[in-house]
């Protein structure tokens, strides 16, 4: 079973959504197939701070006022919205063909989950592991919530900001203290000045106090052992309400907190004038202003601040002191890492357990309280004269008998702790469904790197307590999906590929749509580029061409760079190859002898293409176990393309057109059974395409009985869907393998030999083989019929020694001779040669006097320079190509 990772119900399909649910449709069609009872639940999730900021901005284009419509109001109206847009994305995957059981399709808001949300938090709570207290949390003054660690981006580095010096008077008047700061706008939340104990420039000062400029509000000099001595000046300015680590040092010392900011980082009334109700940044501007006024301040030094980001808003966060409710990480992180080191959860690849164990040693205290009105509720009253809190799964009966005494917590809990009890929840946890003991744990959780934190670990941790086993054995994480240039894919950046566009085609002007509405610093670069490449828009390649191209490149690396070509370059490209070749074994099905006719024994060819679709069948499915996706498409591409269209059919065509009814029922079946197999492969990555050529090719193989022994079930198979996956059976030869091997080199020999003469391929040629060991005539005699059909000699005769006046190449044991000057004035070719050698040098010649120019060299643009020396390279392995071509005229 999956539980498909909930899109938010915000959400509009993008590449990194259909790379993941391509996978996990992959997996699901793959393990049905094979037998299994593979269930795959669709859901969205309710996107707390996402969708109330969609519905808020769409009340204020109405007029309508957020706040005045009060809580029950706004969420009728999030109601509605999501009833009228909320299954946008799902209706997408369909078009994607994700297969999921779309009659169990789940809501994080549904009552059921919702109620095991509140279930969760109360049995965390009472085993005291959800508790409530005043501390230091993330905020986001644009969304006015507390965040989560882990929803805080930090840019590695820093960003670019300065160094403030700052002096303090001391209250004694006899001197100052000069502190460094990094964000004066908090200096008027300031309650002590800390040095480190043994910085003896300061010892003598602890005790004593500094008067806080702008303010005259006179504070401690404390010590701390906290304090750096190396940074600045070792004077720490000490702002309670303002820093998670001021507040350590604050509870320690008993300092008092002082909140100088309001939820939208406007300074509050605790500010003096002229600076309360400045924004933080322009109050920033001011204070410096005015301490350089007063001579206060002693230097400013550029460097890199770190600073956090909401992951979601991209504001800076602040540092404020609130009341919020927090879940006790590190007796459920144990519990996680005993799991971990037990091998009962698994990542591929390998790379990311690592990265993922060291957020579990490291994890912190989680804020689970959000301050919006979208979400679930926290379940929990306070009694308005004691303060008395009860927490309950549903009102509480003294609440519901005295409710004027008591009210219910106005914050919302994040959006991520109903999402970690989401493989349960949608199994109908609490209750002791008959889902849940069927299907929990799940078997696999296909997902980003990105939400390693935010999700997995934190299902991990739920699943352990609340439903007392891991939520999944194995974790896929797939690669990132970025641009050509290697740039993550982001609304942000306009540089994304909209899968529908992909899937159904778009304009030219839907393609620019993106870039236009981001507006990025390369605007007109982007525009050209798609000008260029796409003048009439791009024609829709549809949803199989998008899966395939995306699993073919979704390798073990970290990312997939991805441009719009790709899909008809790899995708409509091997997509129209199955429906070609599919076409032709269908119209040579058209008429399929009776069974009574019986059919020849199988050729060569025969038993090296079945033994070949076997090798072919053993790797995919290894590949598939192993979640090595792209392997499998590979594989299953070249034997298509190399082995069944390149080399099999066209053996094949003289007995289908030319042979006895005995002949072509052994083509008939040898074909319809590798056709049939390798559509059962490739169904689980194109679900349309397959499904729709088998329903043109089933019916003619049970008509025609040409359904092999032990397939028996494919008689009853209409669907290729439900058909049963190919097994290995067994007739991959090793020796087989390599005696075809030898036959195609000869082949390609004999090819090869006849373009560098500048035959046409239809020229026949006289072909001589000479063994190199007594062993390989055998094999040679009986592939010979392979030799003539595929490289169409006029005749093939073995011989002891070279003939004269034949052209010679040598293949792995054999000495392979072709007589070209039958065909062929040979004074004539060689003319002909010499004379494009000639243009071939003085083309040469050109590049490399461009290239030993210095100024050129070094005034051109490395893209250019590596042009010309691109083209040297090629105009030199041409002229080698020419050179070989004389000596074999010689």
């Amino acid at each position: 079973m999956i539980a498909i990772p909930p899109p938010n119900v915000t959400g509009v399909l993008h590449m990194g959504h259909a790379l993941n649910n391509t996978i996990q449709d992959l997996l699901i069609r793959y393990k049905r197939m094979d037998g299994y009872d593979a269930l795959w639940i669709p859901g969205t999730d309710h996107a707390g701070i996402a969708t109330q900021t969609v519905v808020k901005k769409s009340l204020d284009a109405q007029g309508l006022d957020f706040k005045t419509l009060g809580r029950e109001k706004v969420i009728a109206k999030i109601w509605e919205w999501k009833q009228k847009y909320g299954d946008q994305i799902l209706n997408q995957l369909r078009r994607m063909g994700c297969s999921c059981d779309w009659s169990r399709t789940r809501f994080t808001m549904d009552e059921g989950l919702s109620r095991a949300v509140r279930v969760a938090f109360k049995r965390l709570f009472d085993d005291g592991l959800i508790y409530r207290g005043k501390y230091i949390v993330n905020w986001c003054p644009v969304d006015k919530t507390a965040l989560s660690d882990d929803e805080v981006d930090t840019t590695p580095g820093g960003e670019p900001g300065h160094l403030w010096y700052f002096r303090y008077p001391l209250a004694s008047g006899a001197g100052q203290l000069t502190i460094a700061t990094t964000r004066p706008e908090t200096m008027f939340g300031d309650t002590a000045v800390a040095v480190n104990p043994k910085d003896e420039r300061y010892v003598h000062l602890i005790g004593q106090k500094v008067r806080l400029p702008l303010e005259g509000r006179e504070i401690p000099i404390i010590a701390d052992d906290y304090v750096d001595a190396s940074f600045g000046t070792g004077c720490l300015k000490v702002t309670p309400a303002h820093d998670q680590n001021d507040f350590q040092i604050g509870v320690r010392h008993k300092l008092p907190q002082i909140d100088a900011m309001n939820d939208d980082a406007t300074m509050s009334d605790v500010v003096p004038a002229p600076f309360r109700g400045l924004d933080r940044f322009a109050c920033r501007k001011a204070v410096v202003a005015e301490m350089e006024a007063r001579g206060l301040v002693e230097k400013i030094e550029d460097r890199m601040v770190p600073v956090g980001r909401s992951y979601r808003s991209k504001a800076i966060v602040e540092y404020r002191l609130n009341d919020q409710w927090f879940v006790k990480m590190k007796p459920l992180a144990e519990k996680a890492l005993e799991a971990s080191a037990a091998g009962r959860v698994r990542f591929f690849p390998e790379r990311w357990d690592g990265i993922y164990r060291s957020w579990l040693e490291n994890t912190r205290d989680w804020c689970i309280s959000r301050q919006i009105w979208w979400g679930h509720r926290i379940p929990a009253w306070y009694h308005r004269s004691t303060g008395e809190i009860l927490v309950d799964t549903e009102t509480p009966a003294r609440v519901a008998a005295d409710p004027g005494s008591w009210r219910q917590d106005e914050d919302v809990l994040d959006t991520w702790f109903s999402s970690a009890l989401w493989p349960y929840s949608t199994l109908g946890w609490p209750e002791a469904t008959a889902d849940f003991a069927k299907y929990y744990p799940t078997s696999v959780l296909s997902t980003a790197k990105d939400i390693i934190f935010f999700w997995v670990a934190r299902m991990v941790m739920t699943g352990l307590y609340n439903a007392k086993d891991v939520p999944f054995r194995t974790v896929f994480i797939h690669p990132v999906v970025c641009d050509e240039q290697g740039e993550t894919m982001s609304k942000s950046k306009g540089n994304g590929i909209d899968p529908l566009h992909v899937i159904e085609g778009a304009t030219r002007e839907d393609l620019e749509g993106p870039a236009r509405e981001a507006r990025p610093s390369n605007l007109n670069e982007v525009l050209a580029r798609i000008a260029k490449s796409f003048p009439n828009g791009f024609d829709g390649v549809g949803a199989d061409a998008l899966r395939f191209t995306l699993v073919t490149l979704a390798t073990e690396q970290q990312q997939i760079s991805l441009a719009l070509q790709k899909f008809d370059e790899i995708g409509r490209r091997f997509s129209n190859k199955v429906w070609n070749a599919a076409r032709f074994a269908l119209t040579n099905f058209a008429e399929i002898p009776s069974p009574e006719t019986g059919e020849t024994e199988p050729k060569l060819e025969d038993r090296w293409i079945l033994g070949g679709l076997d090798r072919c069948v053993a790797e995919v499915r290894r590949s598939f176990d192993a979640f090595r996706f792209d392997e499998a498409a590979q594989t299953v591409y070249h034997f298509f393309w190399d082995e069944l269209c390149d080399w099999y059919l066209e053996l094949v065509k003289p007995r289908l057109v030319n042979g006895t009814p005995a002949e072509r029922r052994r083509v008939q079946l040898t074909l319809g059974e590798v056709l049939s197999a390798v559509l059962r492969l490739l169904h689980p990555i194109a679900p349309f395409l397959t499904e729709e050529i088998w329903g043109h090719l089933h019916p003619k193989l049970a008509s025609g009985a040409l359904i092999p022994p032990g397939d028996e079930p494919l008689f009853n198979a209409d669907l290729c869907a439900t058909a049963p996956f190919p097994k290995d059976k067994g007739r991959f030869s090793e020796a087989l393998l390599n005696e075809f091997e030898r036959l195609r080199e000869i082949v390609r020999a004999v090819r090869n030999l006849r373009a560098t003469a500048n035959l046409t391929e239809r020229t026949a040629v006289e072909v001589r083989l000479r063994p190199m060991r007594a062993e390989l005539l055998a094999s040679l005699r009986a592939g010979a019929g392979v030799i003539e059909r595929a490289a169409m000699t006029g005749s093939l005769a073995f011989v002891d020694a070279k003939p004269e006046r034949m052209a010679t190449a040598v293949v792995e044991g054999v000495e392979v001779y072709v007589d070209l000057a039958a065909h062929m004035d040979l004074g004539a070719e060689k003319a002909r040669l010499l004379k494009e050698c000639q243009k071939i040098d003085a083309y040469a010649a050109k590049i490399e006097q461009k290239l030993s120019n210095e100024r050129f060299v070094a005034g051109a643009p490395a893209d250019v320079v590596a042009a010309e020396r691109e083209r040297l390279t090629e105009a030199r392995a041409k002229r080698a190509k020419l050179d070989e071509a004389l000596r074999e005229l010689s």
